[in-house]
């Protein structure tokens, strides 16, 4: 299929020949209050020529010489014909203004939330590609304070979510890593330790003019996005109509009584007698201080040396399970962004833009963790199937205090040139630069020894684990076990440019443009990670502790606290605030596990140098009811990643050789051949399909030619330079018809064909692995054979402006994606069946009702993410954790105090849905790593003021 989709896109691309002279008209479209209005089709009547607005500017090629008529369509605007006169290798300028509105929306008098619903749906309905677009003025019509939840109610996207936020954002049900980022056609770095996905809740949603995600793909955007890309596009200065927001709100977190607040600010405006200078700047301060709480298990397996016997399977047995609380996880996020730019002949312009995002994540943990596989001795008794008692066990107490700071940074500078005879030119050079800082995640544990421990997960949702022998708080029962000290700097930055130019052409029955570019983008990634484990041994201090005194007297809890509303006895817990003190005024109390800090420390530090250079060539040609938009991009990808080699001597005690660098270089070339088309079947119905090619690169931390293995662990881990990139041919086909009351109903299919699919494998240790004695197995992640998905997607959005009264007012938006997939991973345990690809969510949807009248408007929506597998085990299938689906109402209303002005409420999670997360097929086996077996929120909500001139 790919070759025989490039000798059709090259026969096409062969076929187009250069035109002579002939005109060009170009303009702005504004409504009747001078805003300039994007995605409005515009048409040259006689012809096959169309082009589409953007910003309130069209441009149309090709025009023959005479005086022509172009008509204007916009969906909420009666149609407008006017009349130009073309000249021969000149440009002619036409500016129209839409002032007739379709009468039906006179029943809707919040005018704003309508504008940027048409805004959106005009720009969706003339997009190239399939492709779904929020408007600014959309974007907060729920409760979405960043752009991750905000995505998630774009029809075929779901969200991963942290702390009970929207953070990473899935395309038609593609891993995170699948999906590309960019700003302003930027791409964006990322401040992720080892992958390549973006946090999407760095970035405010207000930041965005609209966003736009496009599901499939052309030539001229970078290729590895095989869910598809999400591009913010900032605000720009508007002729005629200067700008300026502010908002302003606060309110509670109804789970520790955190404070919510919220600050923001737009303001732009052109400059001079022809407005040809702008300037837009924009800030926004969004605090959340949070709090939750969470179960979490882990389970044995007879790999894992648990001691359990033949007769009790891996699930019957737990490992590990943990109560968990976060008093403390206070967010904030900072940004500034602002954009100037200076218009030039014939509508071309040069622009600046930069923008900078901070999250910053304050957050305590407690844990009270019963471990079952405690000690050596540890034994179980399997009273039924979903309860028993181990002997020999052991239970820990331990506080981490994690600050964590990601930073992105974006400046771009470019510009737009555009010929009398139709060609056009534009260029940029830009930076986006990722950080993640971790100063210090301070870690102290505690621990109980020679236990007898009961467990009961009956109930999956409420498991319960208990002590039989020992005591759950008592604070002279702990000795002190552990302490830790995480410092990480991950650094992120890609420079880039690119240069695009086009010209008219005619093929055929076809007319349109031949557009040509090259870029290049170079990355340079660093990871380091500096780790000091200390031993268990406590010298002299300040308070003249011992080992086995030190947690009472850091303790000042005189009861044990709750969690989950009372059902979960989480016991007494040391001081936070203590601890700090003490580890800060005693630093020489503690001694380093010199052997353990180097080898953490050595295996999570790594460098990459990845530069990416491409060429592309594609058409967009014209003809009666069809567009066709063939091409074809060349990508050739250098890479430099240089990792640790670890090895243990055969005891475990020291190491092999010194830890000492490694590195491995790679270069390949990948062509991706692409068409998408689009038929009118009528003015407001489209048929769109498209057949497009993709890749995502290995994960950072993948790719890296590593060794790593840590004392007392039975995994060790090694790196593969030798990955190749997935690739993927995606098949793609919408129907989508538009209302003229403002909203649109979609039923598309779609499927993708995935190789060299990435996943992680396990072996036996061989007698050539230093892994020391403790390493049974190692993980490396290699390419698999194949992956498919595929699956359809549904949307519908209407106003109700066919019916009587005061029903007239209401409204709905509503979508549903169905997606399924299976992958060949070969390994133990999956030999003849197919796995899902992981990360993927089957099923994603939105339903969402709104009312609008007069100074009124009100939202409620339901979200719903599917369940999914979310890790694969390169250990057994048993051991494949998967997170179960989620359903949450959120919900929010203004009222205009009056012109510009208006109270509003948000209220988040009012469903109070928890996150669940289980391993294997069984629903009552909880968490799995870091994954939660329940995990509890709360809802949220703040009132607040806008002003809007």
């Amino acid at each position: 299929m790919r070759s025989l989709l490039s000798c059709v896109v090259a026969g096409l691309l062969l076929a187009a020949v250069p035109l002579g002279a002939q005109g060009v008209v170009t303009g702005t479209v504004t409504d009747p209050s001078g805003r300039p209005l994007s995605g409005v089709l515009v048409l040259v009547d006689g012809t096959s020529i169309r082009t589409a607005t953007d910003k309130g500017l069209y441009r149309a090629v090709n025009v023959p010489a005479g005086a022509r008529a172009l008509t204007f369509r916009y969906i909420g605007y009666q149609p407008v014909t006017k009349t130009v006169t073309v000249e021969n290798g000149r440009t002619a300028t036409l500016d129209v203004k839409l002032t007739e509105a379709i009468t039906a929306l006179s029943a809707i008098q919040v005018r704003g939330q309508v504008v940027g619903q048409a805004s959106a749906l005009n720009q969706q309905r003339t997009a190239p590609t399939i492709a779904s677009v929020i408007d600014n003025e959309l974007v907060g019509r729920l409760p979405d304070p960043n752009m991750a939840e905000a995505l998630a109610r774009v029809p075929g996207i779901a969200v991963l979510r942290d702390q009970g936020e929207g953070r990473f954002v899935q395309i038609r049900g593609t891993s995170p890593n699948f999906n590309g980022m960019s700003v302003n056609g930027l791409r964006l770095a990322t401040p992720e330790q080892n992958s390549r996905q973006l946090p999407m809740d760095i970035v405010p949603s207000d930041q965005a003019s609209q966003i736009q995600v496009s599901k499939t793909l052309t030539p001229d955007m970078d290729a590895d996005a095989i869910g598809g890309n999400v591009n913010i596009v900032t605000r720009t200065a508007r002729a005629n109509q200067p700008l300026f927001n502010v908002t302003a709100a606060g309110g509670q977190n109804q789970l520790g009584g955190g404070l919510l607040a919220n600050l923001g600010l737009n303001a732009g405006k052109r400059f001079g007698a022809s407005q040809k200078f702008g300037a837009m700047i924009g800030g926004t301060y969004y605090r959340n201080d949070r709090a939750s709480q969470n179960v979490e298990g882990d389970w044995c397996s007879q790999t894992r040396n648990c001691g359990v016997g033949s007769s009790v399977t891996s699930l019957d047995a737990p490992n590990l399970f943990e109560y968990r609380d976060y008093p403390q996880v206070d967010r904030l996020r900072t940004g500034v962004n602002g954009t100037l730019d200076y218009l030039l002949a014939n509508n071309g312009k040069l622009f600046l833009r930069g923008s900078w995002n901070q999250f910053n994540d304050d957050e305590i943990r407690a844990r009270a963790r019963f471990r079952f596989r405690g000690g050596s001795g540890s034994r179980w008794t399997q009273v039924t199937a979903d309860s028993g008692t181990t002997t020999g066990s052991q239970f820990d107490r331990d506080i981490r205090l994690r600050k964590v700071l990601q930073d992105i940074y974006t400046a771009q500078l470019g510009g737009e040139h555009y010929g009398a005879g139709g060609t056009a030119f534009d260029w940029a050079v830009g930076m986006s630069r990722a950080t993640e800082n971790r100063p210090g995640a301070l870690t102290m544990g505690f621990r109980q020894s020679n236990m007898t421990l009961g467990y009961n997960f009956a109930d999956a949702d409420r498991p319960r684990a208990y002590v039989v022998t020992g005591s759950l708080d008592d604070p002279a029962r702990f000795g002190f076990n552990s302490l830790a000290n995480e410092v990480r700097d991950t650094r992120d930055e890609d420079l880039s440019a690119k240069l695009n130019a086009s010209l008219p052409v005619q093929f055929g029955a076809f007319s349109g443009t031949l557009k040509g570019g090259v870029a290049a983008r170079l990355k340079d990634r660093a990871n380091i990670q500096t780790t000091t484990n200390y031993t268990s041994a406590l010298g002299t201090n300040s308070l003249g502790a011992t080992g086995a005194t030190l947690m009472g007297l850091l303790t000042t809890e005189t009861a044990g606290r709750t969690i989950f509303d009372g059902d979960y006895n989480f016991g007494r817990t040391f001081d936070p605030v203590r601890m700090r003190e003490f580890i800060a005024a005693n630093p020489n109390a503690f001694t380093v596990n010199q052997l353990s800090s180097a080898t953490t420390s050595a295996g999570a530090s790594f460098k990459v140098k990845e530069n990416v250079y491409a060429g592309y060539l594609m058409a967009t040609l014209d003809a009666g009811a069809w567009r066709l938009v063939p091409g074809v991009r060349v990508e050739a990808t250098q890479v430099e990643n240089t990792g640790n080699v670890v090895r243990l001597n055969t005891a475990g005690s020291a190491l092999a050789e010194p830890i000492r660098e490694t590195t491995a270089t790679g270069s390949y070339v990948n062509v991706f051949p692409s068409i998408n088309a689009t038929y009118r079947v009528g003015e407001y119905t489209n048929i769109k399909a498209a057949i497009t090619t993709a890749l995502v690169r290995p994960q950072f931390g993948d790719m890296v030619p590593y060794v790593n293995v840590q004392v007392g662990q039975q995994t060790a881990s090694i790196g593969n330079p030798d990955l190749k990139a997935t690739t993927a041919i995606n098949y793609d086909v919408m129907v989508e018809h538009y209302f003229t009351n403002v909203g649109f109903v979609s039923v598309g299919a779609f499927a993708k064909s995935l190789d060299n699919f990435i996943f992680a494998t396990a072996r036996a240790r061989t007698a050539d692995d230093a892994v020391g004695p403790d390493a049974t197995q190692i993980v490396q992640p290699v390419n698999g054979p194949t992956a498919t998905l595929y699956g359809f997607e549904l949307a519908w959005q209407q106003n109700f402006t066919f019916l009587p009264g005061v029903l007239k007012s209401l409204g709905v938006n509503a979508n549903y994606t169905r997606i399924t997939s299976t992958a060949d991973i070969p390994g133990r345990g999956r030999e003849g069946a197919d796995s899902p690809i992981p990360e993927q969510a089957p099923q994603a949807g939105n339903i969402g009702l709104f009312f609008d009248r007069g100074p009124v408007s009100l939202r409620v929506g339901g979200n719903y993410s599917g369940a999914f597998v979310s890790t694969i085990s390169a250990i057994s299938p048993d051991a494949d954790t998967r997170t179960k689906a989620r359903f949450q109402v959120d919900a929010s209303g203004s009222v205009q105090l009056r012109p510009g002005m208006k109270l509003f409420g948000e209220f988040i999670n009012l469903s109070n849905t928890p996150l669940r997360a289980y391993v294997g097929g069984r629903q009552n086996r909880g968490g799995g790593g870091d994954d939660p077996s329940y995990e509890f929120y709360k809802p949220w909500g703040m009132l607040g003021i806008k002003i809007e001139r």
